[in-house]
């Protein structure tokens, strides 16, 4: 998740649902093979931010996602739904791969 689309120089949002976009990394055998770059449906959403970040994700067939934080109700989504999340802020896409070895 993002506030700027970057690529893998994209510093990673402190905020999950509210993200502006979010960073979609194909990474195979430790090497990246896609990166694209989507609006987060929940960014501009009066309610329910998190959720709606959640489904793009599921939609995209993201396995992780990393942001600074997650809110109640998004951990439980992810949860459910199967997609590790992972805490990291001031970092960019980049070291954030390289810090969970994805």
């Amino acid at each position: 998740m993002s506030e700027e689309n970057r690529g893998l120089d994209s510093i990673v949002s402190h905020r999950f649902g509210r993200a502006k976009y979010i960073i979609i990394v194909d990474v195979e055998n430790s090497e990246v093979k896609i990166i694209k770059a989507e609006l987060n449906p929940g960014g501009q959403a009066a309610g329910g931010a998190g959720i709606k970040a959640v489904q793009k994700l599921v939609d995209e067939g993201v396995e992780a996602v990393v942001a600074g934080a997650f809110g109640p109700n998004a951990m439980t989504a992810l949860e459910n739904m199967g997609i590790k999340y992972y805490q990291l802020q001031g970092v960019t896409v980049k070291e954030a791969l390289g810090k969970l070895s994805l």
